[in-house]
């Protein structure tokens, strides 16, 4: 798919105008997906710099052919470090409202709990 500007892919903005949220994407595949991808610009990278030119001829076209990849690859680096950020962005949010949602809930049982015991008989309180 086509973004606006051109660009394959969709960023995160887009899927938010469009009603998708992060936790309709599957993290573990993402996860995967991301890895995949690092791994295949390492491959691709490692063999631009394995090739070698035949003449000189074909030197000056596989240096054009290696600055056109290059360009690309940090392109597709530049996309995915700005993934990479937003995904952490995300985890460490969840994991923060995690914490907050598990204190609110632990507040909310001692309340309810202090309330029951206040709510108990004098002789039948039991004072810790």
């Amino acid at each position: 798919m086509t973004t606006p500007d051109g660009e394959l892919g969709m960023s995160f903005d887009v899927l938010a105008a469009k009603g998708v949220t992060p936790e309709d994407i599957d993290e573990k595949w993402l996860d995967d997906m991301v890895k995949r991808l690092f791994r295949e610009l390492k491959r691709e990278l490692s063999q631009m710099e394995s090739s070698r030119p035949a003449t000189g001829i074909d030197q000056a076209h596989l240096r054009a052919a290696n600055a056109r990849a290059l360009a690309s690859l940090e392109r597709t680096l530049e996309r995915l470090a700005c993934l990479e950020r937003q995904r952490v962005l995300i985890r460490e949010t969840k994991v923060m409202l995690n914490h907050v949602n598990a204190r609110q809930a632990l507040e909310c049982r001692l309340d309810q709990r202090l309330a029951a015991i206040r709510a108990l008989p004098a002789p039948e309180r039991i004072e810790r």
